[in-house]
């Protein structure tokens, strides 16, 4: 099945991170346009429990077989927030990606409780901290690529790591596992830390 397909059809409402980091966990929260941090919803809500910004992550996997995905790749913008390419060369890079497994991490407090005492905000902190989360979107869920492959083309011909290497400089964030199997195809497995969308509720 193809990436966006199975979004549509299981992730309804999912936004795609254009950036991602360790950062990005259920309860923060987002500028709604930009998908940038602004917060999290402890610092609007300092009187419940810590509890409540504790999240549990899913220990199986959402696919069955894999899905694939193909995309151009730009300079400095991490695709499935896990690599990208950098420094200069030929816009003509492209990357097929083959998933093998998603995950999620989810709120422990669901939506119906939680966002009635951020509305209430409205009423007894108008001015202070409604503003600061006030048309922002919070974080309810958080989803991964736990798994994939990424071949890489250029000029419609797969590029090998040390050919990919020589025009362009590929950074693979540091909390995931990885390696290049037979210097064709880079390998990521275990990400847990570094989610490619959220979904969650505007305020």
């Amino acid at each position: 099945m193809e990436f966006q397909r199975f979004v549509r059809t299981h992730l309804s409402g999912l936004r795609i991170l254009p950036l991602s980091t360790t950062n990005y966990v259920p309860g923060v929260i987002l500028d709604r346009e930009k998908l940038r941090i602004f917060g999290h919803c402890r610092e609007v809500l300092p009187d419940v429990d810590e509890s409540v910004w504790k999240y549990g992550k899913a220990e199986a996997n959402m696919i069955y077989g894999s899905i694939t995905a193909n995309r151009k790749l730009n300079s400095g913008v991490k695709f499935m927030g896990i690599f990208s390419l950098g420094g200069k060369y030929d816009r003509d890079i492209s990357v097929h990606l083959e998933i093998n497994d998603i995950r999620g991490a989810s709120l422990n407090i669901s939506q119906m409780a939680l966002q009635p005492k951020i509305i209430e905000l409205r009423s007894i902190d108008r001015r202070g901290r409604w503003r600061l989360i006030n048309g922002k979107l919070v974080v309810m869920e958080t989803f991964f690529a736990s798994e994939f492959t990424a071949t890489f083309f250029r000029h419609d011909q797969m590029v090998t790591q040390a050919e990919l290497e020589e025009i362009t400089r590929i950074d693979v964030d540091a909390s995931v596992d990885y390696q290049w199997k037979a210097g064709r195809q880079l390998v990521v497995t275990q990400n847990s830390q570094v989610p490619f969308g959220v979904r969650g509720f505007v305020v």
